[in-house]
């Protein structure tokens, strides 16, 4: 089509333009190379490409699937340092299938004119694109030259597909093959941004997948287990973020009045927190009449109330083992929020704050359904853990419920794999008939 040649050479020509400008970008410094030349890029059989780590884990889990009978070639980019290393720390692993060989690097900027240079270097016989990684020249450059295209655990929000949806005429030209989508809505969204002849279905989301079995051996828990006696109960509050501290006084304020015999365990986020809630702290203390200490320095079992700010790494889940309520941060401000599938699968009454943006993937049947909690502020926090402090929940239906709710959405991994090998069966053989 006359029109859409003209787009994608005015789209070139931008791309010409930004180039130069992202050479001296920072930013971009080590990447911009091996995002501008075909030359390091090396013939695949699947090009599989995500943003970021999150897209990374989703094709860990495809990939640990992948099962072929003949030697695989599998072409993974990225568009974050971070998600390079995700994959990279997984394939070096030895977590792939021997018939699979592997490259890792970034994605290409997205100029048509460079971008077919590299996928005509690539020749891939499927393209699999991961959540809603979309990029205008590399779609149009597989349209040009008949490459098969997936999009895999798709799903679209609100204000992207508001911007989709204005911009359809293009997406139309060059459209996928085949998405499968997370939810009915994201199918119905993408439905209407993309051609007709575009096969939309719905899949469990690939993340469920991620989540792993839960194992009920007493040696996990025996490491921090002594710390603790049995009379009084642990309370936790987890993956505290720098921005939500603010809240941390008046929480501990309400949960020592409301319930005063029982521990308090803070886990920041991050570990360079530690001193500036070690001054938080002490602060509280000259108005509670609360000891604290860090959990390093403890050395016999922790008998009477307390908080203490954990500042050893790789605890979380055990101690989530031994708590009686949870609170999971990076929630009461806006920044996404953290995991907290993982202190209700070990049966923990669980509380998180109202920003979970990270997380929209985990339905609204987990709150619904009770098995978290979400709370509006910090002082519905409060009232949830206190409230689960005075009636302790009945620990192993809890944790039931939760891994029903988990095992119900998982699947997904099984559609993505089936689908793949289809296509790439078809397309060898399609290749053969034209040979």
């Amino acid at each position: 089509m006359k029109s859409q040649k003209v787009i994608f050479n005015l789209y070139n020509f931008a791309w010409k333009i930004a180039l130069p400008l992202l050479k001296k970008n920072s930013v971009f410094k080590e990447s911009y190379q091996l995002r501008v030349s075909s030359d390091t890029f090396k013939k695949t059989d699947i090009w599989i490409h995500g943003a970021s780590g999150g897209e990374a884990y989703i094709a860990i889990e495809i990939l640990k699937k992948l099962n072929p009978s003949t030697p695989l070639k599998i072409l993974y980019t990225a568009t974050t340092l971070q998600g390079l290393q995700t994959m990279e720390s997984f394939c070096k692993s030895s977590g792939l299938h021997p018939n699979i060989n592997y490259q890792i690097t970034w994605f290409p900027f997205d100029g048509p004119k460079s971008m077919e240079k590299i996928v005509l270097k690539t020749s891939p016989s499927l393209m699999v694109i991961l959540e809603t990684e979309l990029w205008p020249g590399h779609l149009y450059i597989l349209k040009k030259h008949k490459i098969k295209t997936l999009i895999i655990n798709a799903r679209l929000s609100s204000k992207s597909y508001k911007w989709y949806l204005r911009t359809k005429t293009l997406w139309q030209q060059i459209n996928p093959d085949n998405i499968l989508a997370t939810s009915q809505k994201d199918a119905e969204r993408y439905k209407k941004i993309f051609a007709e002849n575009t096969i939309v279905d719905t899949m469990p989301n690939i993340k469920f997948d991620a989540i792993p079995a839960i194992q009920n051996n007493p040696d996990d828990t025996f490491s921090i287990e002594s710390f603790f006696t049995a009379d009084i109960p642990l309370s936790i509050l987890a993956s505290i973020r720098k921005e939500e501290e603010i809240h941390l006084p008046e929480i501990i304020r309400q949960l020592i009045t409301n319930f005063p015999n029982q521990i308090i365990a803070i886990f920041p986020k991050h570990i360079q927190r530690i001193k500036a809630l070690s001054d938080l702290l002490d602060n509280l203390a000259l108005e509670l009449p609360l000891p604290w200490q860090l959990k390093s320095k403890i050395n016999s079992p922790v008998d009477k109330t307390t908080i203490i700010l954990w500042d050893t790494f790789g605890e979380l889940k055990k101690a989530y083992a031994l708590a009686v309520s949870a609170f999971v941060g990076g929630s009461l401000e806006p920044l996404g929020g953290q995991n907290f599938l993982e202190p209700v699968i070990c049966g923990t009454a669980t509380v998180t704050g109202p920003f979970l943006n990270s997380f929209k993937w985990v339905n609204r049947e987990i709150f619904e359904t009770n098995i978290v909690h979400k709370a509006q502020n910090a002082m519905e926090v409060c009232d949830f853990m206190v409230e689960k402090l005075k009636t302790p929940p009945d620990r192993k239906k809890l944790q039931k419920k939760a891994v029903e709710f988990i095992r119900k959405n998982q699947g997904g991994t099984a559609m993505a794999v089936k689908l793949i090998n289809d296509q790439l069966h078809h397309q060898v053989h399609a290749l053969k008939l034209d040979s």
